[in-house]
């Protein structure tokens, strides 16, 4: 039995096929057709991707042995302006792929969230603009500059709102194929 799973992963683009069948998985483009052998996979990352105009979007990257990899998310763009989550295709889809990888290697890895070579520089640089931010809003106050004052606690608030979850979900960590991480798959309705 196979699955599928379509998105345009971009508001311009044409839709990106996967089709898993056994211990294969067939990407389409629309301009190209890849076969990919499941048992070739090295490491299966979840990540949570920040959106734009207020969509969150969570992205699965397969990276193969020989250094390739393929990505695929839960937004398919309509338009320049639209995108539609596709919370149960996603997660069906994202649920079979780790299954039938670790049944065809073993010894594939799974992990959560961003390389730690990247995570920990973004989370200390975002600890520091929060940190400059009090600051400023500080000074503005000391200055009797409230009303800059007040927005500058406005554009701080915004910004953890924004910040808070990417560093949060991304937090490195391994997965079992069979416990995907809940915090990185869009919520079941």
């Amino acid at each position: 039995m196979s699955q599928t799973y379509t998105h345009s992963p971009k508001p311009f683009g044409g839709p990106i096929s996967f089709t898993l069948k056994g211990s294969t998985l067939t990407v389409d483009s629309g301009r190209k057709v890849h076969e990919v052998q499941l048992g070739a996979v090295d490491t299966v990352r979840m990540t949570f991707e920040p959106g734009r105009l207020a969509q969150k979007s969570y992205r699965t990257k397969v990276i193969m042995k020989d250094g390739k990899s393929f990505t695929f998310n839960s937004l398919d763009w309509k338009s320049l302006v639209e995108a539609q989550e596709m919370t149960k295709e996603y997660r069906a889809f994202v649920k079979a792929l780790c299954e039938a990888i670790i049944r065809s290697n073993p010894q594939a890895r799974f992990v959560a969230g961003k390389p730690m070579g990247l995570w920990l520089p973004t989370s200390g640089l975002a600890i520091a603009s929060l940190l400059a931010m009090a600051y400023l809003v500080w000074q503005a106050f000391q200055m009797g500059a409230n009303g800059v004052g007040l927005l500058g606690i406005l554009l701080a608030i915004v910004g953890y709102w924004q910040i808070e979850p990417m560093i949060r979900l991304n937090k490195p960590r391994p997965f079992r194929s069979e416990a995907l991480p809940e915090e990185l798959l869009p919520k079941a309705s």
